[in-house]
């Protein structure tokens, strides 16, 4: 019986966890540039990748299990760090309404005049 078509054969599961390995690097850096990114991609690939490994017999999985948990606390850290910088945002944005409906509710503050901009510096 053959292994389904997704799974990818033992030779090239070395080179499919490297590859792994090199998306979620380009998906951090992608992350840091402050750009969208979307993990389902990457933990579907985990889970291909773990099934792969476990249906190997344990000679052959043990030397691609450390990699491959490696990847996975990757990908976590990655999601933690994207949804505390989620909660920051969210946080921020609350911030920013509250002075909106104040100034709106109050009026600028003293000695700025209606409808001016804030001053930069």
């Amino acid at each position: 019986m053959s292994a389904p078509q997704s799974l990818p054969e033992h030779e090239d599961l070395a080179t499919a966890i490297a590859e792994l390995a090199a998306m979620i690097n380009e998906t951090k850096v992608m992350a840091d540039a402050g750009q969208l990114v979307e993990l389902d991609l990457l933990a579907m690939r985990i889970a291909v990748l773990c099934d792969a490994v476990g249906s190997l017999s344990v000679d052959k999985a043990r030397p691609l299990r450390p990699a491959l948990e490696t990847l996975m606390g990757e990908l976590d850290r990655l999601d933690f760090t994207l949804r505390r910088r989620n909660v920051d945002l969210s946080l921020d944005l609350q911030q920013a309404d509250r002075r909106l409906r104040a100034q709106l509710a109050y009026g600028p503050g003293p000695g700025k005049k209606p409808g001016s901009a804030p001053e930069r510096k």
